[in-house]
This record gives structure tokens, sequence and C-alpha cells, in this order.
């Protein structure tokens, strides 16, 4: 059996030597337990009833058993199923609809444009700090009525959430979320208070009228909203544009053809999706194609390796923003648990991107890109790009 050591800060799940565990066998042994590697398998084990998310083992075994990272994350909503789960999902679901997404899009598009113009007249930037984070924070203060002013509070905070997925990497990860967690809670309590005031035209106040949840569930929700909407879709932003630099023939391919925007926005997540890795924790004991599961164990699904799974993806070894694969993506998970955002990062990079490449030339990476953990959601913390500004 491979054996993978992910937690070693230099791992990438597009390594030779994972690609090799992939071609050996499905799953791979890890310090987390098995590692899926192909397709077929992730997919189903995503779907799978005998597995819930065991946010609570999942601290516990980082070493956290109380205090504000705790009370975060075990009654969060993504940890909860059943009756409990539908109820929190169908507050919020009603402001993910095609309707509204459709809604934001004009917002995004001029949002895109006014970065863009930044980016021009600036020429070489950091593209994390310039688009990849400013563009869904503005997205996420207008669907939740933040103030644009605390946007920048924000930032830190709910990027710092992500790291939530990387705590076996060790260092200040859980400091940081702590700092996180506690900040954005008291934000979000003053928050309420405004809305519950003052109501306006978003999700804040529209959840506060609802009183279909406790003030606790409702600042739980709002936290992990403000999460989900900002450091998932920034991170993606990033890798994309990496991806882009590595292949510029691709970004010229998209600036000659604007339609096939939805196709590239796909591709790239395809290629280094946000979210390169997946945990599930088996509620019971049973087997899955030869592999022994017993309840209380943990399994990590490799989204990033098994979204080039050459069974799944045939001929996904190349980025190809043409290619259409019928496959579908790992990342945003699967049934009861799909993602609520994802149809939102998904239009917020489909507007975007045909805005950057119709006003520049391929990007070019002029320094060090930093990278987060390879496992959890993953993408650069620095991304120093050059745009060649077209005529």
């Amino acid at each position: 059996m491979p054996y993978l050591d992910v937690v070693d800060p230099d791992f990438d799940l597009t390594a030779p030597e994972v690609f090799a565990a992939q071609a050996a066998g499905w799953y791979a042994d890890s310090p987390l337990g098995p590692f899926v590697l192909r397709h077929a398998q992730a997919h189903e084990l995503l779907r799978d009833r005998r597995f819930d998310h065991g946010g609570d083992d999942y601290l516990r075994r980082n070493g956290i058993t109380s205090g504000p990272i705790y009370d975060w994350w075990v009654p969060m909503i993504v940890n909860r199923d059943g009756p409990d789960h539908r109820r929190l999902r169908g507050l919020v679901s009603r402001s993910f609809t095609p309707r509204t997404i459709g809604r934001l899009r004009p917002f995004v598009r001029a949002t895109a444009e006014a970065l863009a113009d930044e980016i021009a007249e600036a020429g070489e930037v950091e593209f994390v700090g310039a688009f990849a984070d400013r563009l869904p924070l503005a997205v996420m203060g207008e669907l939740l009525g933040v103030p644009a002013a605390d946007h920048d509070v924000f930032s830190v905070w709910s990027s710092d959430l992500g790291l939530i997925f990387a705590l076996a990497t060790g260092g200040d990860k859980a400091a940081r979320v702590e700092q996180a967690v506690t900040g954005l809670d008291a934000y979000i309590d003053a928050l309420i208070d405004e809305k519950t005031k003052n109501p306006a035209d978003d999700l804040i106040s529209a959840m506060v009228a609802e009183q279909a949840v406790t003030r606790e569930e409702l600042r739980n929700l709002l936290v992990t909203l403000v999460f989900g909407a900002h450091d998932n879709t920034r991170q993606q932003f990033s890798n994309a544009l990496v991806t882009f630099a590595e292949h510029p023939a691709q970004w010229t391919l998209l600036h000659d053809r604007p339609d096939l925007a939805g196709n590239a926005v796909t591709e790239t997540m395809r290629w280094r999706p946000a979210a390169a890795s997946i945990f599930h924790r088996a509620v019971e004991d049973f087997e899955f194609q030869g592999l022994s599961v017993t309840a209380g164990s943990f399994v990590t699904i490799a989204a990033q390796t098994a979204q080039r799974d050459p069974r799944a993806y045939p001929g996904g070894e190349v980025f190809d923003i043409t290619a259409g694969f019928e496959a579908p993506l790992l990342q945003f998970g699967a049934g009861p648990h799909y993602c609520l955002g994802a149809a939102l990062a998904q239009a917020e990079l489909a507007e975007s991107l045909p805005i950057l490449t119709r006003r520049f030339g391929p990007p070019v990476i002029t320094g060090e890109v930093t990278w987060r953990p390879a496992i959890g959601t993953h993408g650069p913390d620095r991304l120093p790009l050059h745009f060649p500004v077209l005529a």
C-alpha cells in the first residue's frame, strides 16, 4: 500500500509519486488515514450516508476540545445532518438561487472592471490583494449587507478561517483560526443588532426577520457564510491565475473566445481546486472495495488528484478550456451537503475572467508564489503578477 505524507509542508497533490500511487490503486495510506485518489471512488464516498463530517472528532484529533473554535465548528451547518441541516440550509438557500445570482452579475462585472482599471495602472500587482481577495469580499458584502468600509476587517479573519482544514500541518494555524472566530463572532453580533434596529434589503436583515433560528445559530451561520463566500472563491481566483500563467495559450484562447468562459471556469476548478481535499468520518463499520472502514475513522478525498484521474477525465493530464469533461467536480461535495455557494463562485469567475483576458495579455509570475498547505483549502497567499495591457 503506497504511503503519502500529506502533512509534510512540501507535499503536493499533483506530485509524480501521488499519481504513481493513483495508478497503483484507488487510495493510499497517510497520517490522516485512507487518502482517496481516484474519481469514481471519491464521488461514491462523497455521497455515502455511512459518513458524516465528524467535526467534533476532527477537532479532538487536533487537540481542540473547547473554546471559540470548538464552539463555532462543531454546531456549524456543515457538521449537521437530517432535519437540523435541512432547516438551516433552507434558511439560506434562497439567497443562492439562479435569480439572486443573476441580480448580482452586473455588480460582479462592475467590480471586476474597476479592479482591472487599478491593475492596468499598476502593471505589476500582488494578485491576491489586488483582485482575488477584493472581488469576493465585495460580492459577499453586497449579498450579506456588510458595509464596504469593513471589508478589510473581514479579509484577514475570513481567510484565516480556511486554515481550519489544515490544522494537522501544525504551526500557528489554530491560534490564527481562534483569533478569526473571536473577531468575526463579535463583529457579526454587532451587525445582527444593527440589522434588527435598521433592516435593509440584504441577507442578514432577512435572516433576522425570519426568526427561525436562535441568535447563536444565526451568528454561526453568518460567520460560516462570510468564510464560504470569501475565502474559497479568493483561493479559486488565485489558482485560476496561476494556472493561466502556466498555460498562456489558454489565456489567449479565452481572449479570442469569451464564449468559453463557463468551460474555462470548470476547467480551472478541475485543474487546481480551492477545496483540494475533503474529509469525512465513518459512522459505522463497513467494507468498501477492499478497504475496511471502522466507525469513527476518517477518509480524505484528494479532490485535486482525483480531478486529474485519467479514468474519469480522458486526456485530463492537460489543461484545456475546450475539453468539456462529463465527470462532475468533487470540490463542492455531493448530496445534501453540496456547496450552497458553488453557483455564486462560478458566476464570479465566469464574469471576471473574460474581463481580464479582454484587457490584458497572459499574466506572468514575477516573484515567489507562497502557498497554503496542500490539504484543505489550497491556494496562493501571495501571487506577484505582471499584466501586459492590450491596446
